[in-house]
């Protein structure tokens, strides 16, 4: 989330339009996403302490490598390309797979807690991000990333690993009553509605995530403040994950997911009232509305693959899943740039995420709530 600092700095250094430049974080999202099925196939094999470990010092060495980018081709090859194959396994993937095998009979809050890392980095990076960017330059910025990566993420993960014993025992027993392995899984219409749901709603966060903060600028909003909103978002999307968590156990997945996306929907009609009265209080209704359906997504839908398809071959199922989130971002990065190149407006494709939001509504109601792990089988 953090490369909405860089954005308008690398549109400087580099001279690219916004659909260019959008370009490069496009590219690494749409790799993060082709690579899910090769994380979760790592997962099932390496375990996560592995996994995480290596991909760390993969997207450290990329960023390295991005800092000293001269043109744009050679920024999306580094940051693009290589630092989307490091990160990919350092996103919620993994951490909700590992939360959904650990707690089987409070998947939703589980994997909300576990994921309230996502939405307290962001509040921390964003506006860490733009100070950074102010006083020591992009390039200097992801030299910081970078150590950061080495110092932190990389031996903490030494702590990582999967469920054993009971919690091995436990997804032998649910792939003895029916659990489906991955061509199971993949056949079954459930699959390909969660699939429908992750992409929908993948198009739809990653362009406000990345073009918010120019937005905000355009309608007169200081760089630094934009950049504060944009990490209270994240800020205010802690209590999202939570309440969404919370309602996913107790009122089911299709309606929390329901609620999520109207929030989010009531808050891009904040921006446009924004742009519309030049009143910068919308901003402030835009982060309370659009927070709380902050992260919505990947919780109710992990919650629910995990209903479908847990049992052993769990990580490799959601990594296939997780291979609609890719494309789904980079259509949504790249569309957001290009429709304001167009139109000279943020206007469109604020309306383009209000409807993908629709279409992610449509999807994960066409799951039946009652559905189960033997029932997939049977369909």
């Amino acid at each position: 989330m953090a490369f909405a600092v860089l954005y308008l700095p690398l549109i400087d250094a580099f001279g690219g339009s916004r659909g260019e430049v959008a370009t490069v974080q496009a590219v690494l999202l749409l790799v993060s996403g082709f690579t899910g099925p090769l994380v979760g196939w790592a997962f099932d094999r390496l375990g996560p302490r592995r996994l995480c470990q290596w991909s760390g010092v993969l997207a450290a060495v990329a960023l390295v490598l991005a800092s000293r980018a001269t043109s744009l081709p050679w920024l999306i090859l580094t940051y693009g390309l290589l630092a989307g194959l490091g990160l990919s396994a350092l996103g919620s993937q993994t951490n909700m797979t590992v939360a959904a095998l650990w707690y089987p009979r409070a998947r939703g809050r589980a994997i909300a807690l576990v994921d309230l890392g996502t939405g307290f980095g962001a509040f921390c990076f964003i506006p860490l991000g733009q100070t950074l960017v102010t006083t020591l330059g992009w390039r200097a910025t992801l030299l910081v990333w970078a150590a950061l990566l080495l110092l932190v993420v990389v031996p903490l993960n030494a702590l990582q690993r999967r469920p054993e014993g009971a919690g091995a025992a436990r997804g032998a027993a649910e792939e003895a009553r029916g659990g489906p392995a991955l061509a199971g899984a993949v056949r079954s219409a459930p699959f390909w509605w969660l699939g429908a749901t992750r992409f929908f709603g993948a198009c739809a966060f990653p362009l406000m995530n990345v073009h918010m903060v120019a937005f905000a600028i355009g309608q007169g909003i200081a760089a630094a403040t934009a950049a504060t909103a944009l990490g209270a978002v994240s800020l205010v999307s802690l209590a999202g994950r939570l309440t969404t968590g919370v309602l996913c156990d107790r009122v089911g997945r299709a309606p929390t997911l329901t609620l999520a996306y109207a929030s989010a929907a009531v808050g891009i009609g904040c921006l446009v009232l924004l742009s519309a009265t030049g009143a910068p209080w919308w901003l402030v209704l835009y982060v309370a509305f659009y927070g709380m359906a902050q992260g919505s997504s990947g919780i109710v839908a992990s919650a629910r693959a995990a209903d479908l398809f847990a049992g052993p071959s769990f990580g490799a199922i959601w990594g296939w899943l997780s291979l609609a989130v890719g494309p789904g971002e980079a259509l949504g990065t790249w569309l957001g740039g290009t429709l304001f190149d167009v139109s000279g407006s943020y206007v469109p494709a604020f309306g383009f995420v209000v409807l993908a939001l629709a279409a992610g509504v449509i999807a994960i109601w066409r799951i039946p709530p009652a559905m189960a792990t033997g029932d997939v089988l049977r369909r």
